[in-house]
C-alpha cells in the first residue's frame, strides 16, 4: 500500500515519514511531495491510497489538488491537514469526503489514528469490491452455462446479458480448454484463460465444465478471427498442458450453443491427434459408422466361438477407428467399456493379473480417463490378452471339465463351494464326476477348488491394495487366519512374507 505526504514544510514531511512505523498499518512505500502540482505529478503515475495532505501549498493549494485527484487517482483517500481552521476549507474538505481534517501543530497519534481509520476504510471497501466482483463472475459463468442449454430461457439470457454488459448482438467464437495431464488434482484454470482474453482486448466469458474442462465465450468481430487464432497458439505456448478446441462462428447469442457444440466436437479429435493441441471445427461429412455399430455382436460371437482370435480383431477395429476418425471418443470408450466388463467379470484373478503384470488397477475407470485413442488400445489389449491367458488354461480340457472350472471360477467366494455343490449344479453324482476330473486333469475338485483360491491369493498377495482380510473374503475363506494357515502351508510362507518376498 502507498502513502503521499503532501506539504510544504520540509520538517512536516521528512517528520512524518521517520516518526511513524507504516508497515503495521500495511503500507510499505511512503512517498513525498513539497507543493501541490508535485503531489498531483506523483498521484497520476503512482496512484497512492492514502493521501495526507496539508491545505495551504503553493502552486495548487490543498483544495485544488483534492478537487484534481478525483480525476487523476479516483481511489485516492483524502486526510487533511492545516493549521487555519478557515470554515469555507472544512466545509471543501467535508464535500471532497475527506476521512480526517487534522489541525496543526500535528500530534502523532491524531495522524495515526486518521492513518487507521483509512486503512479500514479501504479494507472495507475492498471487500466489497471483492464480493461484487465474486458475485459477477458467478452471474457470468451462469450465463455461459444458459448460452450452451438448448433449453435455456431466453428471457433470462436477456436479463444476465444486461446484468453483466455481455453483448447480444455480436459474433462470438466458443473456445473449450481441457487440461492433457491425467491427474485428479490437476484443474483447468478458467480464471487465467478469461484474464488472457481481457487482456489482449477481448470480452469473453466462460464456464468450468468438469475438473478438466472449461468452456470460454469470446466476443469478436468477423475481422479478427485470424488474430484469435494466433492468440489462441501464444496461449498455448505459455500453458503447454492444455489442448483447446475451437468452434463454429456465432452470430447472435442464441447461435452460440452451436459453437459449444462444435468446439466439443474439435477438442473430440485430440482423442485420435494427440499431438494436436489446436484444434478448429470441421464440418462433418457423411462417415459411415457401420463398423462400429456391429463391434458388439461380433466381439461376444468372437468369445465364444473364436476366442484366440480377439487381439487380432480389436488391433483391426482400432486401426478402422484411426483411420477414419470416427466415431467420437464416448462412443469409443463406451464400446470400450462393455468390453472391459464382459471380459472382467468380476474375476479377482484377472483383475490381480491386470495390476501385477500391467500395471492396471482399474481398467474401466481407466478407460474413461483415456486421452488418446492409444492408451485406450494399450488397456483393453492388457484385459484381452489376460483373459485370454486365462481362458487358453481351461480350453485344453473336455467340455465337461471347463464347465467344472468355469463354475468353480464364477463361485470360489462362496465358502460352502465343494464337490456336491458343483455336481449338483451339473445334474450328476459326486462319485462319477469327482472320477472324470480327477482321471483328466490329475487331482480331485477339493484340491482345485483351494489350488485355485491360493493362486487367487498369491495374486492378490503381491499386489499392496488389498489387506489380508479382504484377501480372505475375496478368495472365499472362511476367515483371516485361516487364510494365513492354508496359504503359509501351501507357500511355506506368510502372505506378508510372500508380499515382502515378491
Amino acid at each position: 500500500m502507498r502513502l503521499l505526504i503532501a506539504d510544504d514544510d520540509d520538517y512536516t514531511r521528512e517528520g512524518l515519514r521517520e516518526s511513524i512505523d507504516w508497515e503495521q498499518y500495511g503500507i510499505d512505500e511512503v512517498l513525498l511531495a513539497g507543493d501541490g502540482a508535485e503531489a498531483l505529478r506523483i498521484c497520476t503515475i503512482n496512484k497512492p491510497e492514502i493521501v495526507l495532505t496539508d491545505i495551504r501549498m503553493p502552486k495548487l493549494n490543498g483544495i485544488e489538488f483534492a478537487e484534481r485527484l478525483s480525476e487523476k487517482s479516483p481511489g485516492s483517500i483524502l486526510i487533511f491537514m492545516s493549521g487555519y481552521m478557515d470554515v469555507e476549507y472544512l466545509r471543501s474538505a467535508i464535500k471532497l469526503s475527506a476521512v480526517e481534517y487534522i489541525e496543526k501543530p500535528i500530534k502523532l497519534v491524531e495522524v495515526e489514528q486518521a492513518i487507521l481509520k483509512s486503512v479500514r476504510a479501504l479494507q472495507e471497501k475492498q471487500a466489497q469490491t471483492d464480493v461484487f466482483r465474486q458475485k459477477n463472475e458467478l452471474v457470468k459463468q451462469k450465463l455461459a452455462g444458459l448460452l450452451r442449454d438448448e433449453h435455456a430461457d431466453r428471457d433470462e439470457i436477456t436479463r444476465l446479458c444486461r446484468e453483466t454488459g455481455f453483448p447480444e448482438d455480436k459474433r462470438y467464437l466458443g473456445f473449450i480448454a481441457r487440461d492433457r495431464m491425467e491427474s485428479d488434482t490437476q484443474k483447468t484454470d478458467l480464471d487465467s484463460f478469461i484474464t488472457f482474453w481481457h487482456e489482449n482486448g477481448f470480452k469473453a466469458i466462460g464456464e468450468q465444465l468438469d475438473r478438466r474442462h472449461c468452456f470460454v465465450i469470446v466476443v469478436c468481430d468477423s475481422s479478427v478471427n485470424k488474430k484469435l487464432f494466433y492468440l489462441s497458439e501464444v496461449f498455448l505456448t505459455r500453458n503447454v498442458h492444455y489442448v483447446i478446441g475451437i468452434g463454429a462462428e456465432a452470430s447472435g447469442v442464441n447461435a452460440i450453443r452451436n459453437s459449444y457444440l462444435t468446439a466439443r466436437s474439435a477438442l473430440e479429435r485430440s482423442f485420435y491427434s494427440p499431438d494436436s493441441r489446436f484444434l478448429t471445427h470441421q464440418e462433418e461429412t457423411g462417415r459411415s459408422n457401420e463398423f462400429y455399430s456391429e463391434s458388439l455382436p461380433f466381439f461376444y460371437k468372437l468369445c465364444k466361438e473364436s476366442p484366440e482370435k480377439l487381439p487380432d480383431w480389436l488391433r483391426t477395429l482400432f486401426a478402422s477407428f484411426r483411420e477414419k476418425q470416427y466415431p467420437a471418443r464416448e462412443r469409443v470408450i463406451a464400446l470400450l467399456e462393455t468390453i472391459a466388463q464382459t471380459l472382467i467379470n468380476d474375476n479377482q484373478k484377472i483383475i490381480a493379473m491386470l495390476e501385477n503384470e500391467h500395471g492396471i488397477t482399474e481398467a474401466v475407470q481407466s478407460l474413461r480417463k483415456c486421452a488418446t485413442i492409444e492408451r485406450a488400445e494399450s488397456i483393453t489389449l492388457a484385459v484381452a490378452s489376460v483373459w485370454l491367458e486365462e481362458k487358453q488354461q481351461v480350453s485344453k480340457y473336455s467340455r465337461l471339465v471347463q464347465e467344472v472350472m468355469n463354475y468353480v471360477a464364477s463361485n470360489y467366494r462362496n465358502i460352502d463351494l465343494d464337490l456336491t455343490m458343483i455336481a449338483g449344479h451339473m445334474n450328476l453324482s459326486t462319485n462319477h464326476l469327482g472320477k472324470l476330473f480327477k482321471e483328466e486333469t490329475g487331482t480331485s475338485i477339493k484340491q482345485y477348488i483351494s489350488d485355485y483360491r491360493i493362486d487367487l491369493a498369491k495374486k492378490l498377495v503381491e499386489s499392496e491394495h488389498y489387506k489380508m482380510h479382504t484377501i480372505a473374503e475375496l478368495c472365499g475363506f472362511a476367515s483371516a487366519s485361516y487364510f494365513v494357515k492354508v496359504f503359509k502351508a501351501s507357500t511355506d510362507l506368510s502372505p506378508l512374507q510372500y508380499r515382502k518376498k515378491s
